[in-house]
């Protein structure tokens, strides 16, 4: 046997590999062990998520907390929150200070293309209900003028609502629906006790979207606009970054406690272009709407106290001018001039018979301390007319009093009056069936591929045909009824002596075809049913 030289370190060298590569084989299929182990889906039929809840909260338990506290709150308030629908019929060239003309902030309109001499606008809103008889505070802006009201409530069911009375100052109105229950109604909280930084849910229909619950904080307490319009002047409003949008109108504004602390009223945005919530919106807080809810169920309006002053508003009363006149406090509301109830220069007015004049500059009203032309103004307004009240005015220094006996604000009453107030009074007119019907013409009945019917040539504005859904003819096309309450229409008689025999009270189901009109002629007609009920 012949030696060669280097064999003993070739066979070590190969156990040695041997070795090796079976330490990482079983190292390799220990790792695939361990995988295998640990993961859920290892084949096709494993793959499929499920879900797996209850896992704790990675935040920790404040941020469940605030979870569960905002489901508890919006559970709490939900069943008293209602969607207003309202429709108004419009007739070209009307002037007044409806809602055609009043350019509100927050405002969701839908006009017909063609602008005909009548047409309906629809409106949509929300409200919260108060009281268990059916009395709900929503705003003013969004009831005013409206030929037709529907409340739906949380569990779908529909109201017909009237209007008690609407305070345009305010911006507040009080509707109402009759049932043959009580309804859930929402507890008042106090709004003076709200603080920025509070949380506040936001409840309503932004854009139709019924029960929709937005959070925030309170941005701001107290916020004035004493430049804006009359609608404004009254109110100190409550401002949040709670998202409020077109339909949120009306809607509480709510506390943690549940309670109903503001009524969302309008927002701040990009322009009329981008109406949609930029983080600033206001409501009137409880204070306001409570006073002015409470006077229009005992008077069936408002009642605001009035000075006959004018304030120098829009200036602020500087350090150089307490200097001037007298006014040791620093701040005040200096008066301009004195008035009668026209608002025309008159010594008869209140402040002028108890003895004020003007460039006195007034530092209290019945015990409140007066810093600014809003404190003065809503301090007043919020006087019972009637009554006698102390006033203190600094008179170039000397620190005068005035016993004043408030009168009552008359100046805006016409405006306020064409703004909705005592609606109740008026007789709700009974709405008509309203369509005008013929036969179907042979050309389009044969293009249209119908066999007969009653072709809708004309809906009325605000009508029960135009409620249910009837359309009239125009260039995109037309509707025809075929049958009604399973009774075959051929002609347009047929509908003309259902319609002639239905009696108040009983509804009518109607099965009807729409045909569009497309670029080469009509378009195969689709089915609809829908039903009207004669009042």
């Amino acid at each position: 046997m012949s030696y060669q030289p280097g064999r003993e370190n070739y066979k070590g060298r190969h156990w040695v590999s041997f070795f090796v590569i079976l330490a990482v084989l079983g190292l390799g299929i220990g790792i695939g062990t361990l995988i295998s182990h640990r993961v859920v889906a290892v084949g096709p039929g494993d793959s499929q998520l499920k879900i797996q809840g209850g896992s704790q909260s990675p935040t920790g338990g404040a941020a469940l907390a605030l979870s569960q506290a905002f489901e508890e709150v919006a559970k709490r308030v939900g069943p008293a929150v209602v969607n207003i629908n309202t429709e108004e019929v419009v007739r070209r060239g009307r002037s007044g200070s409806g809602r055609n003309n009043q350019q509100m902030p927050d405002f969701f309109r839908q006009f017909v293309p063609d602008m005909p001499q009548e047409y309906t606008v629809q409106s949509l809103g929300s409200g919260i209900i108060v009281d268990p008889k059916g009395y709900i505070i929503t705003n003013n802006h969004v009831v005013q003028d409206a030929s037709k009201i529907r409340v739906t409530l949380k569990d779908g069911k529909e109201y017909k609502a009237r209007v008690i009375a609407g305070d345009n100052l305010s911006d507040i109105a009080v509707i109402k629906i009759e049932g043959d229950r009580e309804f859930a109604c929402a507890t008042i909280g106090d709004s003076k006790a709200m603080k920025v930084g509070d949380w506040v849910l936001a409840v309503g229909s932004p854009f139709g979207l019924e029960q929709t619950v937005t959070a925030g904080i309170v941005s701001a307490i107290g916020r004035v606009f004493e430049q804006a319009d009359l609608t404004m002047l009254f109110n100190d409003y409550l401002q949040t970054d709670a998202s409020i949008n077109p339909g949120n109108s009306g809607g509480p504004l709510v506390n943690m406690n549940g309670e109903v602390v503001g009524i969302n009223s309008f927002i701040s945005t990009a322009g009329r272009s981008n109406p949609a919530n930029a983080g600033v919106g206001f409501a009137v807080p409880a204070h306001i709407f409570v006073d002015v809810y409470n006077q229009i169920i005992e008077h069936g309006k408002v009642r605001r106290g009035w000075l006959g002053v004018n304030m120098n508003a829009g200036f602020p009363f500087t350090p150089a001018m307490a200097e001037y006149f007298g006014v040791k406090q620093g701040s005040g509301v200096l008066i301009t001039g004195l008035n009668d109830e026209k608002g025309n220069p008159s010594d008869t007015g209140p402040a002028a018979r108890a003895g004020i004049k003007a460039e006195d500059v007034i530092i209290d009203f019945a015990g409140k301390k007066i810093a600014s032309v809003q404190d003065l103004r809503l301090a007043v307004a919020n006087t019972t007319p009637g009554r006698k009240v102390n006033v203190k005015a600094v008179r170039f220094g000397k620190v005068m009093d005035f016993d004043v006996n408030v009168a009552e604000r008359t100046l805006e009453e016409n405006q306020a009056q064409q703004g909705g107030f005592s609606f109740e009074e008026q007789p709700e007119a009974k709405p008509e069936i309203g369509m005008t019907i013929d036969n179907v013409p042979q050309r389009t009945a044969r293009e249209s591929n119908i066999a007969g019917g009653a072709m809708v040539v004309s809906v009325n504005p605000g009508s029960l045909a135009e409620e249910a859904g009837l359309r009239s003819r125009d260039q995109s096309g037309f509707d025809v009824i075929v049958a009604a309450n399973g009774k075959k229409i051929e002609v347009f008689q047929d509908m003309v002596n259902i319609l002639k025999e239905l009696k108040s009270g009983q509804s009518i189901v109607i099965k009807f075809l729409r045909v569009a009109m497309g670029p080469s002629g009509p378009i195969p007609p689709s089915t609809y049913y829908t039903s009207l009920t004669k009042p």
